[in-house]
Parts: structure tokens; sequence; C-alpha cells
């Protein structure tokens, strides 16, 4: 580290925007998620490491399995709600509901899953894989529901995803905020309007 020279005479308000330019640049540079390592989940378990390599042949193996298993968690959720329903307005009124309910009740998984696991080197999957079952269900319950084509339907079922994301994250992260409507309300409309092409 070198030394800092000293201010000079009547610059005393120059340190204080130094450090807050410095901390700025230390908050504002994307953050690396601290990965709970092998010997840690052992110890949690009360094995060896060695017990843990029989199922798991590395770290991010191990993190990719707890992200399939918060993704089976979400679709399950949905999936239950979507159950007996027939009309495609009610079944995709049913997955946003879904959708945001789980979000709200598994606030750490919910941000695993949309928050940060694209920080933790995981490797990418495919667009046919099934984690965009989500966007392709959406997509296919848009085009039954409103008549819309299937590449307006995509379109807007990503449209969805990203105003849902924004309700689930912003309830998460600002809990204070007095909102003027309730959460069921506004994934309804948002629902509504995008389902249309709005």
């Amino acid at each position: 580290m070198t030394k800092r020279e000293p201010n000079a005479r009547g610059e005393g308000d120059q340190l204080r925007r130094d450090l807050v330019d410095a901390a700025s640049r230390l908050l504002l540079s994307p953050q690396s998620i601290a990965l709970p390592s092998l010997r840690a989940v052992a110890r949690a378990c009360s094995v060896s490491p060695a017990a843990v390599y029989l199922h798991f042949a590395s770290q991010q193996a191990l993190i990719s399995a707890v992200i399939d298993a918060q993704l089976d968690r979400l679709s399950e959720h949905i999936r239950a709600r979507m159950a007996g329903l027939e009309a495609p307005s009610e079944r995709l009124d049913a997955l946003a509901a879904g959708y945001v309910e789980w979000g709200l009740a598994h606030a750490g998984g919910y941000q695993l899953l949309f928050e940060s696991a694209d920080r933790l080197e995981i490797p990418e999957h495919s667009d046919d894989d099934d984690r965009w079952d989500l966007i392709h269900n959406a997509a296919a319950l848009v085009i039954a529901a409103g008549g819309i084509g299937p590449d307006e339907a995509s379109v807007v079922a990503f449209r969805l995803w990203a105003a849902l994301h924004g309700i689930v994250s912003l309830r998460l992260h600002k809990s204070d905020v007095l909102w003027p409507t309730t959460v069921e309300h506004e994934t309804r409309l948002v629902v509504a309007r995008l389902s249309r092409g709005d």
C-alpha cells in the first residue's frame, strides 16, 4: 500500500471525497458469493470430507444439486397451484401467483436461483434444459389464452418473468415500504396486461 500524502491546507474535504470514491469502487464492483466448502458441508452433516466425494465430485456439482433442488421445489409449488384448473388464463394466473408466493416464502432459495446463481461459476445450462420450463409453460399458456403467436408469446413470457421478479425482489429487499397494493393484485394486473400483449 502506498502512503497517502497529507492534504494541503484548505483541502480537508478532499479525503472525505477520496474515501467515498474508494468505497464506491469497492461496493459497486461485482461481488463474489462465498460458497460453502465441501469440508464445511461435511462438518454440517457430521461426516468426513471423503464421504461427500462419494456423492459429489466437486463443490460445483454440489451447488448445482442445491440449485436443482430449489428449482424442483419452485416447480412443485407452481404445479400444485395450477392443479385442477383447465382454462389457460386461469392456469397462467396460477403460474404467476405460484411463482410469486414461492419466492416470497423462500427468500433464500429465490435469491440463490434468481439473484446470485449466475455469480457462482456454475456451468451454464442450455435453453432446452428443464430450468426453462417456467418460460416455456408461460409462453404456451399465453398462446392458448390470448391467441398470440409463438414468437410474440415468448417475448411476453420473458416480460412476465421480469415483472414477477421485480415484484418478488422488491418486496423481499424493501420490506419496510408501505406498498399501496397487495402482492396478489399486482401479480394479477401484470398477467392481465402482459398476456394481452400490452
